[in-house]
């Protein structure tokens, strides 16, 4: 990694560091600047087009720093700036000849002048030309010891800008003129309404547009022979902007500034200092070259964003100045330590409220991050969050995304692909943590965006591959989460159906703001048979002979694990759940019997279930499951788990359960009526004719006919192979076709991510209406997303309606006999006051508009908070449901 030198540091409170290259972007300055020109044969430019670099990233993203030290970014660049500019043979303000690179660098290095300016700090006037000009001028000449002569003979030449900036470049002796102008969002601020010629409206729409009026008059200044600009500041309309400039004669081009990489992290933390020491020594006084496991940490938590990077190591530098004791911190405590760390709010995006779908979107992005799709620059989501497109950068900046550039795919070497002539530009997203876990707290109640946040919370970029595996395991763990927590029993989720859990009740889990008792997926470290892949010193890497300790360590309590690395050699995904009632099911000991009787525990302790699930759905390349995978995932999980749990003794049951979209021939004609293929504890044959015979575990009898043992289930074990109509009915028809596509070859963003939208929002707003009802729609397989959100006309709703067609009844000369107040406070669990408000918007429904009822409606009684609207809607469907069974 290359640095600037020791004088080129710069200081934030107490930290002082290293100003990281930004090689690229310099080059991409100089592209930019040198495509403003068309060149004639003697090198001479005519008829200047400028092309203007806009830098519109999120707070932090080191914006700021590259514009104000773009001089020092050239002196450290000499030597690839002079094979550019050979390269080029040619740059403005020189003639073609030898040596233009040479000449071009002493340019720029000694003969420009550099002006930064920001508009949050704009002087005063009615003309925004007159006062940038005035501005630039003032700048540039304020450091010269003439300066106030030299102004005033600058000045006088303002009414036209080509003499104006000739003035300025002949009295300072420059060539060029440098300009970077920052915080171009405060032109929406009151300050700038002030200056007439930004209120012109211009165009068909005559719709007044602010950044429009800025560029026509950014325009007068660039056009001149030779300005290098360079314009910045956060904006919600990235690609938007770019066509705000089209009416002026800018040209826009989108300046990539990368989050910093983990190996540019390491560096940067390496080279940083806390009071003139090294923060290093006074993070970790017995280890002052740090640890490699800290430098992870930090750009795990950070996400590489330059802001934040400073942000965590100069918190973590104060709170051991204050008490030594934080220092030499091991792994486990510095990550405690670190988590604790805020961000600074006045640089976090925060949505005043956010709406299901803008959740929605949000969501998909984070796990569009979580991925690393592929995005490119000018891709529109799905139409917008309104009715109009809307570009992904855009939304992503809307939301406080940082995005890096890529290439398309993993093969790709480029960063930049051809695309119809043009280059296009790729991105992944990239939102900290550090942000996420400021911000979660407010929407914490939402099961689809409390497994998002955890999941984003949990795994590290290393750990987010993008194989189809890994994207899938995600996608299902999503669905069978967001399902579980709407379930009263484990039976209503296809995948379980006639396994010893079919009949589990769930019941606290449909207590939604209950956070103590809610499966929140854990992360856990990967089974593996070899010891590769350790990222730290502590971590733990287990293998099939260690379950007992990894069983008392990490599944104590009931809930929902993923395995954090993709080379494990156990379960994909492990659930351990606890029988909430007295008696226990368990199968009939014949021959993969569906059928199940109650039997009396000897004991009063509940018996704990633990099912490891092996998931190979989607696998483009394979076949499908046959019996020789459905052995080898027995002897993973089920062979150990036994040997080593004592099963009977501590009252355990542990079940593996196959998920699969395809299977081979030899294993789906087992599925009686597409029924789960159950199979209990004993030993499995394969007979002279290929089929399947059972026999007890305790039978010293040997079937007849025998070619060879295939299985054999220890005692308390079951193995479920789910068919594909059981998986088909849990992830819902439409899911099941979309997810075919994101995982085909080469699918692209959009390909992948539409599915994913979908899958959020049938979860977000679909998912209370057909939860747990999924049991009705077990035989048709339909559950795919359905339009039945009744439409509404409010001024309709405003009067007496008492006609029989009515969606909704709201006669006031109804009586509503229906205790809604204990309702809201038993079903919805709603405070005293959430409980009066929702009261005066229900009153006048009546007990049968519960099944119509839902967010839409809610926001236009009156109740805004979506959390709230999601209590009452849930309380309702928990209602619903508690009367069809009564």
């Amino acid at each position: 990694m290359t640095s600037l030198g020791g004088r080129n540091r710069v200081r934030y409170s107490g930290i002082e560091y290293p100003l990281i290259n930004r090689e690229s972007a310099i080059l991409q300055v100089l592209e930019a600047f040198e495509s403003s020109f068309v060149f004639d044969e003697r090198g001479i430019p005519q008829t200047p087009r400028p092309h203007v670099c806009y830098a519109p990233q999120m707070y932090g993203s080191g914006k700021s720093a590259f514009g104000e030290n773009f001089r020092r970014f050239l002196s450290i660049n000499k030597e690839r700036i002079l094979r550019y500019v050979d390269t080029m043979k040619k740059f403005p303000g020189f003639a073609k000849g030898e040596n233009v690179g040479e000449r071009a660098l002493h340019a720029l290095l000694n003969e420009t002048l550099y002006v930064v300016l920001s508009l949050l700090d704009v002087p005063d006037g009615n003309r925004f030309q007159t006062t940038l000009l005035e501005w630039i001028s003032e700048k540039a000449l304020s450091q010269l010891p003439n300066g106030a002569d030299l102004l005033s003979q600058v000045l006088s030449c303002i009414g036209n800008p080509k003499e104006w900036l000739q003035k300025l470049l002949q009295v300072t002796k420059k060539r060029y003129l440098y300009l970077f102008i920052d915080e171009i969002g405060s032109l929406e601020e009151y300050e700038f309404t002030l200056f007439k010629d930004l209120m012109v409206t211009q165009g068909a729409s005559r719709v007044h547009n602010v950044y429009r009026a800025f560029f026509r008059v950014l325009s007068i200044v660039v056009s001149q022979p030779f300005v290098i600009c360079i314009v910045a500041g956060r904006s919600d309309c990235i690609i938007s902007r770019e066509e705000d400039a089209m009416p002026s004669r800018i040209a826009l081009n989108f300046l990539r500034l990368d989050p910093f990489s983990e190996a540019t992290v390491k560096y940067f933390i390496q080279n940083a200092t806390c009071h003139n020491e090294p923060i290093l020594k006074v993070l970790f006084p017995s280890h002052s070259e740090g640890h490699d496991w800290f430098f992870k940490q930090v750009y795990d938590y950070t996400g590489g964003v330059p802001y934040y990077v400073v942000h965590v190591l100069n918190e973590l530098g104060k709170a051991c100045e204050r008490w030594n004791s934080l220092c030499d911190l091991s792994e486990d405590e510095m990550k405690v330590k670190m988590e604790r760390i805020a961000p600074t709010t006045s640089l976090v995006v925060t949505l005043s409220r956010m709406t299901p779908e803008s959740m929605i979107v949000f969501s998909s992005m984070l796990l569009a991050s979580i991925f690393e799709f592929r995005i490119p620059k000018r891709e529109i989501l799905f139409g917008g969050l309104g009715s109009y497109p809307e570009y992904v950068l855009d939304i992503a900046n809307h939301f406080g995304f940082y995005y890096m550039s890529c290439s398309r795919n993993e093969q790709d070497e480029a960063s930049r692909i051809l695309v119809e002539d043009n280059y296009e530009t790729f991105f992944k997203l990239v939102f900290p943590k550090i942000v996420l876990k400021h911000i979660q707290s407010r929407y914490w109640n939402i099961p689809p965006f409390r497994f998002i946040c955890s999941l984003f919370s949990s795994i590290s970029r290393l750990d987010s591959l993008s194989s189809r595996g890994f994207k899938f395991e995600i996608i299902f763990t999503l669905i069978l989460y967001v399902r579980w927590c709407f379930c009263s029993k484990l039976g209503e989720l296809s995948i379980f159906r006639h396994s010893f859990v079919e009949h589990i009740s769930i019941e606290s889990t449909e207590t939604i703001d209950s956070l103590k008792v809610d499966p929140i997926p854990n992360y856990v470290p990967a089974f593996s048979s070899t010891m590769s892949g350790i990222h730290s010193g502590n971590e733990e890497t287990y293998n099939v002979n260690a379950w007992k300790p990894f069983f008392e360590k990490y599944l104590s309590k009931d809930g929902i694990f993923i395995p954090i690395r993709q080379n494990s050699n156990g379960p994909d995904v492990l659930i351990r759940v606890t029988d909430m009632k007295d008696n226990s099911f368990l199968a009939i000991q014949g021959e993969s019997s569906s059928d199940q009787t109650p039997m009396d525990t000897e004991t009063t302790k509940k018996r704990v279930y633990l099912m490891g699930i092996a998931l190979k759905c989607f696998q483009l390349s394979s076949s499908g499951v046959g019996r020789s995978m459905i052995k080898a995932e027995v002897a993973k999980f089920l062979h150990p788990v036994a040997s080593q749990l004592e099963l009977v003794q501590n009252d355990l049951t542990a079940i593996q359960l196959i998920v699969s979209n395809k299977y081979i021939e030899e294993v789906s004609r087992q599925f009686r009526n597409n029924q789960n293929w159950i199979l209990n504890s004993g030993v499995y044959y394969e007979d002279n004719n290929n089929n399947i015979v059972y026999s007890s575990i305790n039978s010293e009898i040997q079937p007849q006919n025998i070619r060879e043992e295939w299985l054999w289930i220890p005692p308390h074990c079951q193995v479920v192979v789910c068919s594909t109509t059981s998986l088909r009915t849990f992830l819902g028809c439409k899911a099941s076709e979309d997810l075919e596509r994101v995982f085909g070859e080469n699918a692209g963003w959009l390909e992948q991510l539409k599915p994913l939208y979908d899958l959020l929002s049938n979860s977000f707003v679909d998912l209370l209406r057909r939860i747990p009802f999924e049991e009705s729609e077990r035989n048709s397989g339909r559950m795919e997303r359905r339009n039945t959100r009744p439409r509404m006309d409010m001024n309709v709703m405003q009067v007496e309606d008492t006609r029989g067609e009515s969606t909704i009844s709201v006669a006031s000369s109804v009586q509503v006999s229906f205790d809604w107040m204990n309702f809201l406070k038993v079903y919805c669990h709603l405070t005293e006051e959430e409980s009066t408000q929702c009261y005066e918007c229900l009153c006048k429904f009546s007990e049968r508009d519960m099944g119509v009822i839902d967010s839409n409606i809610l926001e236009q009684m009156g109740i805004d908070d979506s959390l709230l609207q999601f209590k009452v809607v849930a309380g309702m469907r928990t209602y619903i449901k508690d009367r069809q069974s009564t």
